[in-house]
């Protein structure tokens, strides 16, 4: 998915890949909405973005690859190959008989959020979430099992096994 930057600018202030527009944002002035937030509005807050990325981040994700069993790996590739090219990180993604882990290193979402006593990496829950859908074709559940920005380690885990 390498593209120039005359391939992903569109002479109009916007920054395709695609059909699909991104907009560069630093991560502490994200994230740093967040900070700001009461922690019970924080966490709510968190969710909800995490909601928001699994709908719309699904959307992105389904025009990369196809969806099943059958396109996994080809979508897998492209997600590890894409995520660092957006800023997401660098993402390295397993996948199990019943859904997905993944280690994030260099997680934006740590770098613009800082030290916390909860997880912080939201939006990667939400990709993840419709990720495992697009492969499985089922709801997932998706658990941040250890973040950098609580345990201060140099990579964020992820686990996301299909319902049952």
């Amino acid at each position: 998915m390498s593209q120039t930057n005359q391939d992903i600018m569109d002479g109009m202030g916007g920054l395709m890949l695609g059909s699909h527009r991104y907009m560069m944002i630093r991560p502490d002035a994200l994230m740093g909405l967040f900070v700001r937030l009461p922690e019970a509005e924080r966490l709510a807050a968190l969710e909800a973005f995490a909601a928001s990325i699994t709908e719309n981040g699904g959307k992105s994700a389904a025009s990369y690859a196809g969806a099943g069993l059958e396109e996994a790996d080809q979508l897998i590739q492209v997600i590890m190959q894409t995520a660092p090219q957006l800023g997401w990180g660098q993402w390295q993604l397993t996948r199990q008989p019943d859904g997905l882990d993944l280690q994030l290193a260099n997680s934006p979402f740590v770098a613009g959020f800082g030290k916390s006593s909860h997880p912080v990496c939201a939006p990667v829950r939400g990709m993840l979430a419709a990720l495992t859908k697009q492969i499985f074709g089922r709801e997932a559940r998706v658990e941040e099992t250890e973040c950098a920005a609580v345990t201060g380690a140099k990579s964020c885990l992820f686990s996301a096994r299909i319902a049952t």
